[in-house]
């Protein structure tokens, strides 16, 4: 039987130093994740989400406590096994595309059935083209990644982890810096990827869209978990009073 929880944090803690004083970025977090929830983690700058993320990708080591992903225990899982597990979309839209591939060799390098089909590029230029076509990025597959903007190659970044099969995302403000339009467009593909059984961790600032997105919500700050919620029980206000009470304490 397959694990019933994507995601098992176990008394975790991290902490570096900053001129001179000791940051506790995470101060023992306990959360545990059921496979195919799309879990909304907000807070104030400084309360632990990036680090967070960072440390649950491996971008990040040193922490304390014990992390499970899948049934696996994190520090024994090798790089490969790790990214075949997990795709992280970070808050920088430059960092998750290639930009001198184009649109179409970034989704072929990224697709496991992409790099398979040999000598089928017309067939895969059709798939492709189906993929990118309802958020206007049909037209642009020959271009390279580095000619769109922050929004667009967001944009790619998250088709690219439609095409991953990796059953856990992460989700670093992935709407942050995105005018309306373009953001509701991101949204429709993390709808997608949630329909698709995956399991969503995403990070964000944006209040009202963690109260109302996704199955539930996390509140973070100094560190810890102060607010914990699922489905309409969330209630917006509860969420500001409290992911927002000590914004003055940052740190990370």
């Amino acid at each position: 039987m397959s694990p019933e929880y994507s995601l098992r944090l176990d008394d975790i803690s991290y902490s570096f130093e900053r001129w001179g004083q000791v940051v506790h970025a995470l101060d023992h977090i306990e959360l545990e994740v059921p496979r195919g929830q799309w879990l909304m983690v907000v807070g104030s700058n400084g309360a632990g989400k990036s680090t967070l993320m960072n440390i649950i990708s491996a971008r990040l080591s040193g922490y304390s406590g014990s992390m499970k992903i899948f049934g696996e225990p994190h520090q024994r899982l090798s790089r490969k096994k790790l990214s075949a597990l997990v795709f992280h979309v970070t808050q920088d839209p430059l960092r998750g595309t290639a930009p001198a591939l184009t649109v179409l060799e970034n989704l072929i390098v990224s697709d496991p059935a992409g790099r398979m089909s040999h000598g089928r590029r017309r067939e895969l230029e059709m798939k492709y083209h189906a993929l990118t076509a309802p958020f206007g990025l049909g037209d642009r597959l020959h271009q390279q990644a580095g000619a769109l903007s922050g929004g667009e190659r967001q944009l790619l970044a998250l088709l690219i982890a439609r095409l991953r099969p990796c059953p856990l995302i992460l989700l670093d403000e992935p709407l942050g810096a995105l005018d309306p339009t373009r953001a509701e467009s991101c949204l429709k593909v993390l709808r997608d990827l949630h329909a698709d059984g995956r399991t969503l961790v995403q990070v964000t600032h944006d209040i009202g869209l963690s109260a109302h997105v996704g199955d539930r919500t996390v509140g973070l700050q100094g560190g810890h978990v102060i607010y914990d919620s699922c489905g309409r029980i969330r209630n917006e206000q509860e969420i500001v009073e409290l992911s927002y009470l000590t914004t003055s304490q940052q740190r990370v």
